[in-house]
């Protein structure tokens, strides 16, 4: 018997008994659907970190100052006189200045409210230095970024965004622009001179990710302004407990990333016993979030795809109900002259039948269902070809394996007792 011959049969089947073959296809209708549903989330969610993390620049690298392992020293511990200067750095750019883009030093910084009649532009106040407008991407819209002049002169001068400018200046760039703007902070109020204007482009994690019109913006001050104004009594601003640097070349992050360590203790924690120069890249951070997100799909579609077999289960009982319910049949055909092996196969193209369009079903299902969720999360995907064609091969797989049973018993039954069967 020829195999379009048996899916014609099995499909007739399949008709003969609509209700029964829907409930017999559910479970795989469910797995298939919750996995997909799993799957299109995750890389939704691996999408949006992705899309965030690349917001900082993936040729980033954070140094920071970190307790020595085995030195019992906690983070706590890490204060002041643990600190590299800060004259340390003009070092650094001159070691590194063929492959340094950018350095960007933080001081002391705040959040506080602009306000004007009834309008309030909440933000936090940065501390920073010129070399943030590359390592945080800043894209100016009007005016100027900080200067090294700004920052050695001590100059009250800020750089503010669009959404401020927006709500204090009635979207006027040019009324913003040299004017001087009022920040409260606490119970104190700052006066900053605005030298420019950046577009502010929400950092987005899907729903982690806060796109709302009353998140707070950064407002961008001399690092030495932030120290003099924002800094406790007793810190010590003359050194720095972390810095970010911009590689020129993306394939030099990660060697950058070590000669910079290699530098810094050489040179400042050789002999230190409690701290070490340490860091970390945004494409590391990236990479670890990314291996911590897969594990998590493929754990959490695990338990998803325990419904596959519970669904695979109940195809060989129906089937095994199929097959005493034609036992008659099956001795009709054997005596007419169909092997064993046609009537296995029969059974078997039945059962893949069922799971392939059970699994049709919860891909569609399981898409719809991602797509949703994860346009809620502000990025919207599709399921992947791939994942398509493993949850309808999978299902496959199980129409074989738990057809198998049910076909083979119909295949060895005894003609002549069949034929006597009522």
């Amino acid at each position: 018997m020829g195999l379009l011959e048996n899916i014609s049969i099995a499909m007739e089947g399949l008709k003969l008994n609509k209700m029964r073959s829907f409930l017999t296809m559910l479970g795989i209708i469910i797995g298939i659907a919750s996995v997909i549903a799993i799957i299109s989330i995750g890389d939704s969610m691996s999408k949006s970190v992705s899309k965030g993390f690349d917001s900082f620049g993936t040729n980033t690298i954070s140094m920071y100052v970190h307790p020595k392992k085995d030195s019992g020293i906690e983070w706590s511990d890490v204060n002041n006189r643990d600190y590299f200067p800060l004259e340390f750095v003009d070092r650094v750019q001159e070691r590194f200045e063929d492959r340094i883009q950018a350095i960007d030093i933080r001081g002391a910084g705040s959040s506080g409210e602009i306000k004007k009649g009834r309008d309030v532009a909440r933000v936090n106040i940065s501390a920073t230095s010129p070399g943030a407008k590359d390592t945080g991407k800043v894209k100016m819209i009007n005016g100027r970024f900080l200067e090294e002049l700004d920052v050695s002169q001590n100059k009250n001068v800020a750089v503010v965004s669009d959404k401020v400018v927006e709500k204090i200046y009635n979207n006027k760039i040019e009324d913003a622009l040299g004017s001087l703007v009022d920040v409260r902070s606490g119970s104190s109020t700052y006066s900053y001179t605005i030298v420019g204007v950046y577009k502010d482009e929400p950092i987005s994690f899907g729903m982690m990710g806060g796109e709302s019109a009353n998140r707070p913006s950064n407002l961008y001050i001399p690092y030495t302004v932030g120290n003099r104004q924002f800094a406790k009594k007793d810190t010590d601003t003359t050194k720095l407990s972390s810095l970010t640097v911009m590689a020129r070349d993306r394939n030099d992050v990660d060697p950058l990333k070590e000669d910079l360590k290699i530098f810094f203790n050489e040179n400042i924690y050789q002999n230190n016993e409690r701290v070490e120069m340490s860091a970390d890249t945004v494409a590391g951070q990236l990479g670890e979030i990314s291996n911590v997100m897969n594990t998590m799909k493929l754990a959490i579609g695990g338990i998803a795809a325990i419904s596959l077999i519970v669904g695979g289960i109940g195809v060989m009982n129906i089937l095994l109900v199929s097959v005493t319910e034609r036992t008659r049949e099956i001795g009709i055909r054997k005596a007419l002259g169909a092997t064993n092996t046609d009537i296995q196969g029969q059974f078997i193209i039945e059962s893949i039948i069922i799971c392939i369009i059970g699994g049709a079903i919860g891909v569609l299902i399981g898409g719809a269902g991602g797509y949703a969720a994860s346009t809620m999360m502000k990025s919207p995907t599709l399921p992947s070809l791939f994942s398509i064609a493993v949850a309808v091969g999978f299902s496959m797989f199980i129409g074989v394996f738990f057809g198998y049973y049910p076909a083979s018993k119909a295949a060895k039954l005894n003609p002549i007792d069949a034929l006597r069967h009522e």
